[in-house]
């Protein structure tokens, strides 16, 4: 026989939920964010993409390597040529032994083909094939940069959205505690009607706040189911599904900025591109240097070399090639100084954005600092709103005050008890702020 137990607890959600209870059945364990977070990157398409760069990146840079190793290529030709040059030989006599005829001999041919094998080796190119195989490597970087960078978004969206979540849900629960408190106070009201005594209008008063009540409830239910949705689609699962213990880290203002100057994708990738801009006046120097290459082709042809012998012939032939720029309109001074412009360009990119995030962070300080403020003088106000409402309560009972003063004393007092907490979920919000600016977060697997 199966036992069936009926269980009512309380929930930040809703103020009564019924379970039924089934033995052997267990209750889903909450997952941490953190998991939720690792599964998110896996499900976002932009991030999937940056490990695609990523790949891309490692082949570009496999392949710059074999730049500097030899390649052998195929080439087949024909060629037409209507004429062909023709030597005349006049006739020779040898007096008293004999007379040679005059004759003609063809040199090449109308059709004419050519097969050959070329090996190219660079012997000597300055330089350039190493600096862009050091390129090619800080572009690697580049996108590693991109792919943390991407990283830290989601993790702070994910964390942005969980906060939020928390912050509506406590926001709907005091409005349902304040619900609760309302109601008490109308019943209080209606028996002291019963009695004669109190007015009409202290129930009026009171059913207006109650209405009033709903009204909130129902717009933060809208927003939970919005914020509820937002966060399923950032990593799979919904928000009443993770355990609600996370805590974010907590940096102090120096150690932010240092650790953003030092660490950020944004001022690695400009630190990179500086270092691109290096190497590319290093091979633009290069390409103005002589250029050494050996070359060595294996050709089957007809007529191939003798254009007298009229069959097909197999050769040989090989050697060095050497290139050197001699003039082209002082062309290498014009391109390292439109890489100077780059690198300034640069060097103002990066100081704009050091400039705004340090900005931004002070900003977000100030207003953590605000917070804790603001959470010590709601601590002590509640503490006065308590006292308050029991006064207004004894003085209400005893006809010496307006209905609409108690009620606004004991709107007070519950409204700072619940404040409290959504100032402690406001704090966790500020900081996963602060650290998504400075990007550093202790779930990215890039850290």
């Amino acid at each position: 026989m199966k036992k069936i137990c009926l269980c009512v607890f309380a929930n930040p959600v809703l103020l009564t939920l019924l379970v039924f209870c089934v033995p052997g059945q267990k209750i889903a364990e909450k997952i941490p964010l953190t998991q939720a977070i690792q599964e998110g990157l896996k499900k976002d398409f932009a991030y999937l993409s940056t490990l695609l760069d990523q790949q891309e990146a490692d082949v570009r840079h496999r392949l710059s390597t074999k730049n500097k190793l030899f390649h052998l290529d195929i080439d087949a030709s024909y060629r037409y040529q209507s004429e062909t040059m023709v030597i005349d030989f006049p006739s020779t006599q040898i007096p008293g032994v004999f007379t040679i005829p005059s004759r003609e001999v063809e040199a090449g041919l109308h059709h004419n083909f050519d097969v050959n094998i070329g090996l190219t080796q660079p012997l000597f190119t300055g330089g350039a094939l190493t600096y862009s195989i050091q390129t090619e490597e800080v572009r690697k970087a580049i996108q590693a940069n991109q792919k943390t960078l991407r990283t830290n978004e989601i993790i702070s969206m994910i964390k942005s959205s969980f906060f939020q979540y928390q912050i509506l849900i406590q926001r709907k629960q005091s409005l349902f505690i304040l619900d609760k408190t309302l109601n008490l106070h109308r019943q209080r009201i209606e028996n002291l009607q019963t009695e004669g005594l109190a007015p009409r209008t202290d129930l009026l008063e009171t059913l207006s706040k109650i209405e009033e009540i709903h009204v909130h409830i129902s717009d933060i239910e809208q927003a939970i189911a919005s914020e509820r949705i937002h966060f399923h689609k950032l990593c799979g699962h919904y928000p009443e599904e993770i355990d609600g213990t996370y805590k974010e880290e907590t940096v102090a203002q120096g150690d932010a900025i240092a650790y953003f100057e030092q660490n950020h994708p944004v001022l690695k990738t400009i630190r990179n591109r500086v270092e691109i801009l290096g190497l590319q006046r290093k091979i633009a120097s290069a390409n103005y240097l002589p250029q050494i290459s050996g070359f060595a082709e294996l050709h089957y042809g007809k007529p191939g070399i003798d254009y007298f012998a009229k069959k097909w012939s197999v050769y040989f032939q090989g050697g060095i090639v050497l290139t050197l720029p001699v003039f082209d309109w002082n062309r290498l001074r014009t391109e390292k100084k439109l890489l100077d412009f780059q690198n300034q360009k640069l060097d103002n990119e990066k100081n704009k954005f050091i400039q705004d995030i340090t900005a931004s962070v002070a900003t977000l300080y100030s207003f953590l600092q605000k917070l804790d403020d603001k959470k010590n003088h709601v601590t002590q106000l509640l503490e006065y709103s308590k006292e308050d409402a029991d006064l207004k309560k004894a003085l209400y009972t005893e006809g010496e005050i307006p209905n609409v003063d108690y009620l606004s004393a004991l709107l007070n007092r519950e409204k700072n008890d619940l404040l409290i907490k959504e100032i402690e979920i406001q704090i966790e919000k500020v900081k996963v702020n602060i650290n998504s600016l400075i990007g550093k977060n202790k779930e990215n697997p890039d850290e």
